[in-house]
């Protein structure tokens, strides 16, 4: 069910219970479920614990032209603590930068080796095409973590940036435009593809708001959304935006720009989000993670009735921990949200908005 579920919602329709997608890293869940040792089996454990917890959606985003630039980069820092021992995350890539010119004058077509259109078009749906038999109760979407602004803050680290974007405007144009140029080839490449929803990552956000001034960003990096994002819904995709920290001052300008739906954190206003785009927009998340890791099991429930409360009668509405979920949630907390959201998630025992 959890493949047709995930379609109901993206496309807005209704269906017996609310939508969910996860992205869960928690070793010793995923061994519980499956009842396999994700240290040795990864993928064949995840996949079989998304089916046996009835997911609708996976998390995916892949980015390969990341390879192309792997010979410039300092430093690849793996985090293999308390984040979670079979699912390491590989992050974060810095080339080392000495000044802000190397930074503006830097052009990925100059530097890399970028494949073709075709060739790219073929990697994508080959990739696709072996994720989605993996995870193959759930719907898997396309996407990129790099939108366009995450490109130049997972290259040259977020402080240079912003220093070269305040400095120099028009010169750091330039350069966003020439990373601007290089996502619209992958979109247009997974636009080639099969894909029925994709999932849009840029972060551009704090827990306090954008990183840089709204009319700034509305000058100069919402108009890449927009064609970027216009390649793939002239094919009928679904873009989805993620960002981390908070997304509600700019709401509007992303729904502007062309999302059809938002992943958002806990720290969004959640009420203002589904007040104004709820019938409307695609909207996943709001279930604050910290809740389940320090709250007691009380308080996860409390969590998951009130996302459920506020956005449950949505019929485009994916429930969905902020950010993921890694190994140091309590076992017993995270076993009572997945309970929760079974027990609580089902449409006829949800309020309905007039």
């Amino acid at each position: 069910m959890g493949y047709e579920r995930a379609l109901s919602a993206l496309y807005l329709e209704e269906s017996e219970r609310v939508a969910q997608i996860e992205y869960i890293n928690h070793t010793e869940f995923i061994a519980k479920i499956s009842g396999l040792n994700p240290l040795e089996r990864p993928r064949e454990a995840q996949s079989l614990a998304f089916t046996k917890l009835d997911l609708d959606m996976i998390w995916f985003t892949y980015t390969p032209l990341e390879n192309f630039i792997a010979k410039r980069y300092k430093s690849i820092e793996v985090r293999r603590d308390s984040w979670s021992q079979a699912y390491p995350t590989t992050w974060r890539r810095i080339m080392e930068v000495k000044s802000i010119d190397e930074i503006l004058d830097f052009d990925p077509f100059r530097e890399w080796s970028i494949p073709s259109l075709k060739d790219l078009a073929e990697h994508f749906r080959n990739i696709h095409g072996e994720y989605q038999s993996i995870y193959n109760r759930q719907l898997v979407p396309g996407g990129t973590y790099h939108t366009c602004l995450m490109w130049l803050i997972k290259m040259f680290g977020l402080n240079w940036v912003v220093k070269a974007a305040y400095i120099d405007p028009k010169g750091f144009e330039k350069l966003l435009g020439r990373f601007g140029e290089l996502s619209l080839l992958e979109a247009k490449a997974w636009s080639q593809t099969d894909i029925k929803a994709f999932i849009s990552h840029d972060d551009i956000c704090s827990t306090r708001g954008p990183f840089f001034p709204i009319n700034w960003m509305r000058r100069y990096l919402f108009p890449w959304y927009s064609r970027i994002w216009q390649e793939l819904k002239s094919k009928g995709i679904i873009v989805l935006f993620c960002t981390d920290g908070d997304i509600t001052p700019i709401i509007n300008d992303i729904a502007e720009a062309g999302a059809d739906g938002f992943i958002i954190e806990e720290c969004s206003n959640l009420e203002l989000i589904a007040e104004k785009y709820g019938n409307d927009k695609v909207i996943v998340g709001g279930v604050d993670i910290v809740r389940l890791t320090y709250g007691t099991m009380n308080d996860v429930i409390d969590e998951v009735k009130r996302c459920l409360r506020i956005m449950g009668s949505y019929p485009g509405y994916f429930i969905n921990v902020s950010g993921s979920i890694p190994d140091n949630v309590p076992l017993i907390n995270l076993e009572t949200y997945f309970k929760a959201v079974k027990k609580y998630g089902q449409r006829s025992k949800i309020f309905h908005k007039s």
